[in-house]
């Protein structure tokens, strides 16, 4: 049933979870081969991943098959991924983000708190939920964005860790756009070490978690992501700048 603003953000029904298991695992082999032949991507440290039995994932949004990527890292377990409601919306396309794992952020402020209500359905049938935090896709990006606080809240409220995973890009042997060059970067997804909320977040008087508490947690995060793309020299010589929106479909 298509998605429509208002409705449960995640469909627990054993029906569309018997849909959701097998449009995945028939379309993402053939995803994973396409954005292997484009990034020849490789993955460092996936057995971080499975130290968590539920966990808040992160990581920086650089290409538009970034969600293939993300979804290699835990499989053969499936992984939900946050998007755009608008995204999920869209006719047909919509049902079938959401069959993939597609998780909309409903509009307004309170968008991460309907997240957060449907966590309790989401951590009984998977273990993670990603977010892309930095808010859009910036291709081919090593200078990490500022993050929005939504994910790192919803890790605070829930008193679980976030498991951030970085994006590092290399040229390969020869220049970029030489003759022998790619045109378009090689790719490492790096899977780094699980951050507690308890290190970082801070309740008032009353108990409640402070605003300026959670967006210090963000900032560690990144920070540690950035230190690593640093760390391996990423390269940023095929930047070109945040991906526009389409018309209609990611223009929330």
């Amino acid at each position: 049933m298509p998605y429509k603003h208002g409705r449960p953000v995640i469909d627990s029904s054993l029906p569309f979870r018997i849909a959701t298991a097998w449009t995945f695992n028939v379309i993402f082999p053939i995803a994973h081969l396409i954005n292997l032949m484009q990034h020849s991507t490789k993955y460092k440290n996936r057995w971080k991943l499975f130290c968590c039995r539920r966990a808040i994932t992160v990581s920086n949004h650089t290409t538009i098959l970034d969600p293939v990527k993300i979804a290699g890292a835990p499989y053969p377990r499936l992984i939900y991924q946050t998007m755009l409601e608008a995204t999920v919306e869209f006719p047909w396309l919509g049902t079938f983000t959401r069959l993939l794992g597609g998780v909309p952020i409903p509009r307004g402020k309170t968008g991460y708190r309907k997240i957060l209500e449907s966590c309790a359905a989401a951590f009984k049938h998977r273990r993670y939920l990603h977010f892309y935090p930095e808010g859009e896709c910036f291709l081919y990006n090593q200078q990490i964005r500022e993050f929005k606080p939504g994910a790192f809240r919803i890790a605070a409220e829930l008193d679980i860790p976030v498991i951030p995973m970085v994006t590092v890009f290399s040229e390969g042997l020869f220049k970029p756009w030489s003759f022998w060059g790619r045109s378009i970067p090689k790719e490492t997804l790096v899977i780094l070490d699980a951050v507690y909320p308890a290190q970082y977040v801070k309740r008032d008087t009353r108990g409640e978690i402070t605003g300026e508490s959670v967006k210090e947690f963000a900032e560690a995060v990144r920070q540690i992501m950035q230190n690593e793309i640093d760390r391996c020299h990423g390269s940023s010589a095929f930047y070109r700048g945040q991906m526009e929106r389409i018309e209609g479909l990611n223009n929330d």
